[in-house]
C-alpha cells in the first residue's frame, strides 16, 4: 500500500468505523468540557507536521455530517423543514464551526501519532513520504491509530455535532 492510499485509509477506516454516536446532540454542549488542548504548531512539533502536510484530519466535516445524521434531533429537523433543508442547516453549522473544532481534532491526531513515532521518524515521514525508512511502519500502523482516534475524539465529536445541531434547530 502507497503511502498515500495509507493516508486515505486512515479517513475511511475513521469514517467506516463510526464512532457510536447513539444520542449525540439530544443534551447541550458546553465549549469548555472537553478540555482538549488546541493543536501544537506544525513548525514546533513533527507530529503535527506530519499531520498538516498529509492533511491526515480532513475527514472530520464528513464524520460530524455522518454523526449528526444519525441522531432524533436531526430526525426531528427533517419532520420539520424537510430533509434538504435539515441537512443544509446542519452542514452549514458545521462549515462555520469547524475552523474552532479542526485544530484540536489535529491536535488529537497528532498526540496519537507523537505515541507511535520519535520525534526524528516523523520529521522523516513529514519530509520525506513513501521515500521515508518509517513509511512502513506509519502504514502498518492505521488501524491502530484509527481506533485510538474513534476512542480519543469521541468527546470532541459529540461536542461539534452537539453544538452544530443546536444551532441549526434554532428559529431564524
Amino acid at each position: 500500500m502507497t503511502f498515500r492510499a495509507c493516508v486515505r485509509s486512515v479517513h475511511v477506516a475513521a469514517l467506516l468505523a463510526g464512532l457510536s454516536l447513539a444520542g449525540c446532540g439530544e443534551a447541550p454542549s458546553t465549549a469548555t468540557r472537553t478540555g482538549v488542548p488546541s493543536a501544537p504548531t506544525a513548525s514546533a512539533d513533527p507530529a503535527a507536521a506530519l499531520v498538516a502536510r498529509f492533511r491526515l484530519g480532513k475527514g472530520l466535516a464528513q464524520l460530524a455530517d455522518e454523526a449528526a445524521r444519525s441522531t432524533a434531533t436531526f430526525a426531528s429537523m427533517v419532520e420539520q423543514t424537510g430533509a434538504d433543508a435539515a441537512t443544509q442547516r446542519v452542514q452549514a453549522e458545521i462549515g462555520r464551526l469547524l475552523p474552532a473544532y479542526q485544530a484540536r481534532w489535529d491536535g488529537m491526531l497528532a498526540a496519537i501519532y507523537a505515541r507511535h513515532f520519535s520525534a526524528d521518524a516523523l520529521h522523516s515521514l513529514a519530509s520525506q513520504g513513501t521515500r521515508s525508512p518509517h513509511a512502513a511502519r506509519f502504514n502498518a500502523l492505521q488501524n491502530t491509530v484509527a481506533a485510538e482516534m474513534r476512542a480519543d475524539a469521541q468527546p470532541l465529536l459529540r461536542q461539534l455535532v452537539a453544538d452544530a445541531l443546536t444551532r441549526a434547530s434554532q428559529p431564524r
